[in-house]
């Protein structure tokens, strides 16, 4: 059988189509590859051009976001945002003043006494509205002075003293006036609050040493009764009948043992309060606040005893 020439020749002009095509192509393929190449590294120097840029960019963008978190955060600046709740603790002292003009209203007599009080104290602030929680101790000893009321006569004069402390849970809402940044502020408003009374009142009948010239003014100048009619020294009354200063209208005479009478409380038929209310209007303060976490407030004001001035410190919580 006779082979014919077209496989032989189909293979070599298939062999030779590849190799020319070959040939041909391949110059082309590689200009496309060197410019595809090209273009490669320069987007990479792009890259890396931008990717220096960043880091040249970087610490001014990060110096300046610490210079602002820093004095967001500075602990000497005392200014404080509208939005945000403040809240201090610290002590606080008072001189409550009860004035003898103020005792001389009701009764004749008395004379001006200073209680002096202290105590922990809470402030919560927010957008100038203040609230300030107290509970205080006030010592309101008095030494001896002479007392009656204002309808009563001169054989009613008794001498009163006490060793009575107070036990003061308070609150005073404040609007505040802050200025300078927020380093001064001044605030007013007023107080409420209830005290718990302990320890004793102590009262006794008296007679005047000279019955002729009886001197309401001076502790001095009186002895203490120690019975009815003990002693037997008189006054004439309105129809100027001679009447005992030492009379039986009450018992405010010392015990056998020399003990004082104490005046019993009003829940037991005294005269002695158990509780007393604080009310202080208005009340006043002027604030210094030197850094953020640390203030200094004087206060003054008026209350139903009288008067008070007052010092008080807290830091930041």
């Amino acid at each position: 059988m006779r082979r014919s020439p077209i496989v032989p020749a189909l293979g070599i002009g298939l062999c030779l189509a590849l190799v020319t095509s070959g040939a041909w192509a391949g110059p082309e393929d590689d200009e496309e590859a060197t410019d595809e190449e090209a273009a490669g590294k320069a987007e990479e120097k792009t890259s890396k051009a931008d990717e220096a840029g960043d880091d040249e960019a970087r610490p001014s963008r990060d110096a300046k976001e610490t210079s602002a978190s820093a004095a967001a955060e500075d602990p000497y600046d005392p200014s404080e945002d509208p939005a945000l709740s403040y809240k201090f603790i610290g002590i606080r002292f008072r001189d409550i003043i009860v004035p003898k003009f103020i005792i001389n209203l009701f009764a004749e007599g008395g004379a001006t006494v200073n209680a002096f009080s202290f105590g922990p104290e809470f402030v919560y602030r927010r957008d100038s509205l203040e609230f300030d929680l107290a509970l205080s101790y006030a010592d309101y000893s008095m030494d001896p002075f002479m007392f009656k009321g204002n309808d009563d006569d001169i054989r009613a004069m008794e001498r009163v003293w006490s060793d009575m402390k107070l036990i003061y849970a308070t609150v005073d809402v404040m609007y505040e006036w802050p200025f300078d940044n927020g380093r001064f502020a001044f605030a007013l408003g007023g107080g409420v609050g209830l005290g718990i009374v302990v320890d004793h009142l102590y009262r006794h009948q008296v007679y005047p040493l000279d019955p002729n010239n009886p001197d309401p003014d001076d502790p001095n100048a009186w002895g203490d009764c120690t019975g009815h009619n003990n002693p037997n020294v008189t006054f004439p009354d309105e129809n100027g009948q001679p009447q005992p200063f030492c009379d039986d209208d009450n018992s405010h005479y010392p015990s056998a043992d020399g003990s004082p009478y104490i005046e019993p409380s009003w829940a037991n038929g005294g005269s002695k309060p158990f509780i007393f209310p604080w009310v202080s209007l208005p009340a006043m303060s002027f604030r210094f606040k030197p850094t953020k976490n640390l203030q200094t407030r004087l206060d003054a004001g008026f209350s139903i005893t009288g008067f008070y001035f007052g010092l008080a410190t807290h830091y930041g919580l």
